[in-house]
């Protein structure tokens, strides 16, 4: 009996881990920058970095003074806008209720001192008509409105709310990847961090889904509206495991099925006995 229950357990976790894995629709950052065009102002680098901290196929946004408010050639581009920069991905289709953007972050230990240099870098969904802009990330400075903190910590864009950046007091796993995702369920955005729910907006403004989604990080260099950070370079790292297709899980699935029949075999065998 134990030996069928273990196989069947086997089955039932792998049927769990498609169910987890059905709605994430993030790309895969093998391919970056194909598939990908600048939002607002292109920062010094996006691209796949390669190997990075036990993962393969990291994407690194590269935050540098050259990309810095002063040092932006197009006067139209002076301007706090273009501090947050980085490149969007638009979707073939519209992605609806049950969609999921998710990918792990690396915060090193001294990305919690913003005297190493100040860092803000985000995960945006684009929903349909530019209705809405659910974001989740990390930074260890107060945004440009005056919200935040000046510790590392996690935050969510609400936008319904007066003071729309939330800190979030979910502690930061230092020197590890860290877990963000953004679920649609079609009537509200579901934050999570590395898989536990962390903050829920119940507000989707009319919004039916995921049109686009962006990657961003934010260039400091901007003593007017930060001259008590340190606008030093950096680089955020990224990292997501692409989906399988479809055909390829329902393979994963078929081929757990014969365990399960050697399993009852054995059973009848030993009542047999």
């Amino acid at each position: 009996m134990k030996k069928l229950q273990l196989a069947l357990w086997a089955i039932a976790g792998a049927s769990a881990t498609l169910a987890l894995n059905a709605g994430v629709i993030t790309p895969d950052f093998a391919n970056v920058p194909t598939g990908w065009a600048t939002d607002r102002y292109a920062p010094n680098s996006f691209s796949d970095v390669g190997a990075y901290q036990g993962r393969s196929d990291v994407l690194g946004i590269g935050i540098s003074s050259a990309q810095s408010l002063a040092n932006r050639a197009s006067t139209g581009q002076n301007s706090s806008f273009y501090n947050t920069q980085g490149d969007g991905y638009q979707f073939s289709s519209l992605q609806g209720a049950g969609s999921v953007l998710s990918a792990d972050l690396w915060i090193s230990r001294s990305m919690a001192d913003p005297a190493n240099g100040a860092i803000r870098t985000d995960m945006w969904g684009v929903m349909n008509g530019g209705n809405d802009y659910p974001i989740i990330g990390f930074a260890n400075s107060p945004n440009l409105d005056g919200s935040g903190s000046s510790v590392g910590h996690f935050q969510v864009y609400d936008g319904d709310l007066g003071n729309p950046w939330v800190v979030l007091s979910t502690p930061v796993n230092y020197n590890a990847w860290n877990s963000l995702s953004i679920e649609f369920t079609g009537s509200s955005y579901i934050y999570s961090i590395d898989g536990t729910v962390v903050y829920t907006d119940n507000t989707v403004d009319g919004s039916t889904g995921f049109s686009a989604m962006i990657m961003q990080a934010y260039n400091f260099g901007d003593p007017a509206n930060f001259p008590n950070e340190n606008p030093a370079d950096y680089t955020a790292y990224w990292s997501n495991t692409p989906v399988p297709e479809p055909t390829t899980m329902v393979a994963g699935a078929l081929l757990l099925l014969p365990f399960g029949a050697s399993a009852v075999k054995i059973l009848r065998k030993t009542k047999s006995a």
